[in-house]
C-alpha cells in the first residue's frame, strides 16, 4: 500500500511539472534541434526599412539585420544562406510570435527596455545597434532644435518613441503638440506633406528612410541631437539558456574580429594574425564550441560568409552605403565606442 501511495505520489509530481510546463518547456527550447531540423534559422524581421531590412531592386533581401540573421545561420548550419524570414507583426503581437516560437530569433528595430524584458516571456541578446530618438525637419538651415517654438510632431503611436516625446516636451516644456499615427510610415508621409512640422523616432530609421527624399533635392535636416537611449537588441524566446548563449557570442564574435582587423577575405585567404585570442576563438581546440554543440570552424564561417561587424555596418549603413550613417556610439571601445567583446578564453 505504501509503495501504491508513493507511485501513486509520484506520477502526480510527474503531471504537476508537466501542466507546468517543466518538460515540455525544455523541448520547446531547443532551438538548435530545431534549426538543424528544418535546415535554416527562422529570423523575424521587420520589412520595408532601408539599409536595416528590406527588399532591393532586384529582388533581394538585404540589410543590416539580415546581415546578423545570416551569421546566425553560418555558425549553425554552415551555410550562411540557409535563412527562413517570418515578417513579423507590429507590438506587442511581435512578442508573442518569439514566445510562441514562430521564429528563433527577432532581429527588428526593438529597444531593449526594462518592462519589456520582465513583461514578456522572452530573452534580449546583445546590441546590435546603440541608437537614440532624434528630430527631423524640412528647413535647409533650421533653428537648433532647443529654439524651435510651436511645432505638431508627429510620432507613431503605442511606441516607446511617442512616450519619450511626451516625457520630454513635459520636461522641458516645449510648446508642440504631439499627432499620432498607427503606423511610422503613416507619420512620415504626413512630414513630408507638411502636415507636421518634425518628425521623431530613432535617429538610423529617421536617416535610412529619408535618405531617398534627400538625395532627391528635398531640404531634409536631422537634428543631431538625441533624447533618449535606444540599444536596438536581438531577443529569442525565454526557455533556452543555449540558444542565448550561442546567440550572444556570434555577436561578439564579430565584434572581436573587428577590433583586431580581420575580414571577411582575410578569413577566406587563412590570413588569420598570430594572436592568442583569435586563436581561441577560430582554433580547432574549441572547447567553447563543443559546449554550444557548435562545429568548430563556426566562427571562421561567420566572419568568412558575413564579414566583421564594421564589414555589416559599412555596407549597409555606413560609407559603403547610401545613407553614410556615422558609426559614432557604434564602433569598437577602442576607438571609442559602446562595442566590447568579453574575452574568448
Amino acid at each position: 500500500m505504501m509503495m501504491a501511495r508513493t507511485r501513486i505520489a509520484a506520477l502526480a509530481a510527474l503531471l504537476l511539472a508537466l501542466l507546468a510546463g517543466g518538460p515540455a518547456a525544455a523541448a520547446d527550447g531547443d532551438a538548435l534541434e530545431r534549426i538543424r531540423g528544418r535546415g535554416s534559422v527562422a529570423c523575424g524581421l521587420r520589412g520595408g526599412l532601408g539599409g536595416l531590412s528590406f527588399v532591393d531592386a532586384q529582388g533581394h533581401l538585404d540589410g543590416f539585420m539580415v546581415d546578423f540573421c545570416r551569421a546566425f545561420a553560418a555558425a549553425t548550419l554552415g551555410d550562411a544562406q540557409a535563412i527562413h524570414v517570418v515578417r513579423l507583426p507590429d507590438k506587442p503581437q511581435e512578442f508573442a510570435a518569439v514566445e510562441k516560437h514562430e521564429v528563433d530569433v527577432a532581429l527588428t528595430t526593438t529597444t531593449w527596455t526594462f518592462s519589456r524584458d520582465f513583461t514578456f516571456a522572452i530573452e534580449y541578446l546583445h546590441p546590435l545597434l546603440y541608437d537614440g530618438q532624434g528630430f527631423a525637419i524640412l528647413d535647409a538651415r533650421p533653428p537648433p532644435l532647443d529654439q524651435l517654438g510651436q511645432r505638431t510632431v508627429c510620432v507613431k503611436a503605442r511606441t516607446t518613441t511617442a512616450r519619450n516625446l511626451e516625457d520630454f516636451i513635459q520636461q522641458t516644456g516645449r510648446p508642440w503638440t504631439v499627432r499620432t499615427f498607427n503606423t511610422y510610415d503613416e507619420a512620415l508621409q504626413a512630414f513630408l506633406a507638411q502636415e507636421c512640422g518634425l518628425l521623431t523616432t530613432d535617429r538610423s530609421v529617421l536617416v535610412t528612410s529619408l535618405a531617398s527624399y534627400r538625395d532627391a533635392g528635398l531640404a531634409v535636416h536631422i537634428y543631431p541631437d538625441a533624447i533618449s537611449r535606444e540599444p536596438l537588441t536581438p531577443y529569442i524566446a525565454r526557455d533556452d539558456r543555449t540558444w542565448y548563449d550561442i546567440g550572444r557570442w556570434i555577436i561578439f564574435a564579430t565584434v572581436l574580429a573587428e577590433e583586431r582587423g580581420v575580414t571577411a577575405a582575410d578569413v577566406r585567404a587563412g590570413r588569420i594574425p598570430d594572436d592568442p585570442e583569435l586563436a581561441d576563438l577560430f582554433g580547432h581546440a574549441n572547447t567553447g564550441a563543443r559546449a554550444l554543440g557548435l562545429p568548430e570552424d563556426w566562427a571562421l564561417q561567420v566572419i568568412g560568409q558575413v564579414g566583421n561587424y564594421g564589414e555589416i555596418f559599412e555596407r549597409n549603413l555606413g560609407n559603403r552605403s547610401p545613407y553614410r550613417m556615422e558609426r559614432a556610439l557604434n564602433q569598437p571601445w577602442s576607438r571609442g565606442g559602446m562595442l566590447y567583446a568579453p574575452p574568448f578564453r
